[in-house]
C-alpha cells in the first residue's frame, strides 16, 4: 500500500444538486483529497521541491469544483478525480465530497467518496 498525503475540507462553492432551483445559487461544500504517493523520498531529504505540492492540489480542486453546474455530487466526485490524475503524478486518488443537502433538513451531510487510478 502507497503512503497518503490527503488535504481535508477543501472549502468550495459550487452549483450542484437536483432539483435545478438547488442550484440556483452556489452552496458551500467540502473536498477532501487524498493522493497515493511515496513520501520517502521527500522524507529523506527533507525537501519540499520531492513532495506533493499541496497548494496547487487545492487550487485544482476549487478551480475544478466551482466551475460549470452540475445536478450529482457524484459527476462533481468524478471529475475532481479526473482532475488530479492528469495533473499530478501520483497512481491513484481518493475523493470524498461532503454536500448539506438543502432538501434533506434531516440529514446533516452526504458523502460520495470514490478512488480512481491511472
Amino acid at each position: 500500500m502507497a503512503d497518503m498525503v490527503w488535504l481535508n475540507g477543501v472549502e468550495c462553492r459550487v452549483k450542484v444538486g437536483v432539483p435545478a432551483s438547488e442550484r440556483a445559487r452556489r452552496q458551500k461544500i467540502l473536498v477532501d483529497a487524498g493522493l497515493e504517493t511515496d513520501v520517502r523520498p521527500a522524507a529523506a531529504k527533507d525537501d519540499f521541491r520531492l513532495a506533493a505540492d499541496y497548494w496547487a492540489l487545492e487550487k485544482l480542486l476549487i478551480a475544478t469544483a466551482e466551475a460549470g453546474e452540475r445536478a450529482l455530487v457524484e459527476t462533481l466526485a468524478e471529475r475532481l478525480a479526473a482532475a488530479v490524475l492528469a495533473k499530478f503524478a501520483v497512481p491513484a486518488v481518493t475523493i470524498r465530497v461532503h454536500k448539506t443537502p438543502a432538501v434533506m433538513p434531516k440529514t446533516r451531510e452526504v458523502v460520495v467518496e470514490i478512488r480512481r487510478t491511472k
